[in-house]
């Protein structure tokens, strides 16, 4: 997600920190990514989602920020930004157009394993 080119674009002034670095600093947060990222991530051992992944997840990391002694200000998406309005269309169109062809073939693989019967 997000807007395309943007990290080729940011890459030039960005470095890598260590987090100590940042204790006593105040630390803005897009908590819609760590939510995201828990989710997908966090599975059982039948990859399953974790129920509550999202929650547990978000805990773990405010834990570790808090322990380096680091100020967090969480920031949630507003609504979608022009830049982005028509990728999110089009994945939504996308999304639709695969979920049509999963059921087209589950109909199918379900009419020949009956015909088999």
């Amino acid at each position: 997600m997000g807007v395309q080119g943007l990290w080729p674009l940011l890459a030039p002034s960005g470095r890598r920190i260590n987090i100590e670095s940042l204790s006593l600093k105040t630390l803005a947060v897009d908590v819609s990514i760590w939510l995201v990222q828990f989710i997908k991530a966090m599975r059982d051992d039948e990859g399953k989602m974790i129920r509550h992944a999202h929650l547990i997840g978000t805990m773990r990391r405010l834990a570790k920020l808090m322990f380096h002694r680091i100020r967090p200000v969480f920031v949630f998406d507003g609504g979608v930004p022009i830049l982005k309005r028509l990728t999110v269309q089009k994945r939504q169109e996308r999304r639709r157009e695969q979920e049509a062809t999963f059921r087209q073939q589950a109909q199918s693989i379900l009419v020949a394993q009956l015909k088999k019967q």
